[in-house]
């Protein structure tokens, strides 16, 4: 009886999903949101989210971001906290 317990346990484990989509990055970065990145992409092994955008005039260089899609919304759901809150920019990405 205590194996099959251990057994399901472990199935269990091995069937539940990593939560990555097909279209992730295969190898995401270390570098996390709001971090200065070095090159521009939605396909970034740089960063966490594998998201390194240009899109913010008052950064220097590119950063580390998510996309949204609540376009110029103040409060999306999909954003982390930033400097504005939860905000989700006219390009669909959040601001740091």
């Amino acid at each position: 009886m205590r194996r099959a317990f251990l057994f399901s346990v472990v199935l269990a484990a091995c069937n539940s999903g990593s939560g990555s989509t097909p279209d992730a990055p295969a190898n995401h970065g270390t570098i996390g949101f709001g971090s200065a990145c070095n090159t521009v992409s939605n396909m970034s092994t740089e960063c966490m989210s594998g998201v390194c955008t240009n899109t913010f005039n008052m950064f220097p260089t590119p950063v580390c971001s998510v996309q949204c899609t609540m376009l110029g919304s103040a409060d999306d759901p999909e954003c982390p906290n930033g400097s504005m809150g939860m905000k989700c920019n006219q390009m669909g990405y959040c601001r740091p």
